[in-house]
């Protein structure tokens, strides 16, 4: 499963500050039973929430653990709680695994949107929602090497968002 997390945050001049606080808080969360992996991304364009985290995660159980609840969630990012705006949370089945997205490639999203036309070559992953915000039903994600075809698309359908990596994908200590 994925446990997908967006946001856009006022930062001001705090945005590095902010990057490094996220990497200890995936470790955090890579300490709660069940939270296998994880991986940051920036939208490639102005969105309502460009920030992304892709966690990889054994089961719908993991929210539901003393653990998670004392290290993850809401109450998890202490002041940076107050900055957050346009927080979404789905909690996606349909794939074991979230997508790896290598320096120097990008990820395709997709929101409820089976019937946008694509290039060809371009195959995507479904996955369902199926807890926590519950605000789509569906999402695709496909890792592509140029965007560009891509990117007037996404400018017109709101749907359709690319994104680069702000981080390599961070395993559990027991793939390290």
């Amino acid at each position: 499963m994925i446990y997908m997390v967006e946001m856009d945050m006022r930062l001001g001049d705090r945005e590095a500050e902010w990057h490094a606080w996220y990497l200890a808080h995936i470790k955090v969360l890579l300490g709660v039973p069940g939270f296998r992996a994880s991986q940051r991304f920036r939208s490639l364009l102005p969105c309502p929430a460009p920030y992304l985290a892709l966690h990889q995660v054994d089961s719908a159980a993991v929210f539901d653990s003393a653990e998670y609840r004392a290290r993850g969630g809401p109450g998890s990012t202490g002041e940076w709680r107050a900055l957050h705006l346009n927080w979404r949370r789905n909690l996606l089945d349909g794939l074991d695994a979230s997508p790896e997205v290598a320096a120097g490639k990008h990820l395709l999203r997709l929101e409820n949107a089976r019937n946008v036309t694509l290039p060809p070559g371009v195959a995507l992953s479904w996955t369902k929602v199926e807890r926590l915000d519950r605000d789509a039903a569906e999402f695709g994600f496909a890792v592509i090497d140029d965007p560009s075809p891509l990117l007037d698309l996404a400018k017109a359908d709101t749907c359709v968002r690319l994104y680069r990596p702000i981080s390599k994908k961070i395993w559990e200590d027991t793939r390290r």
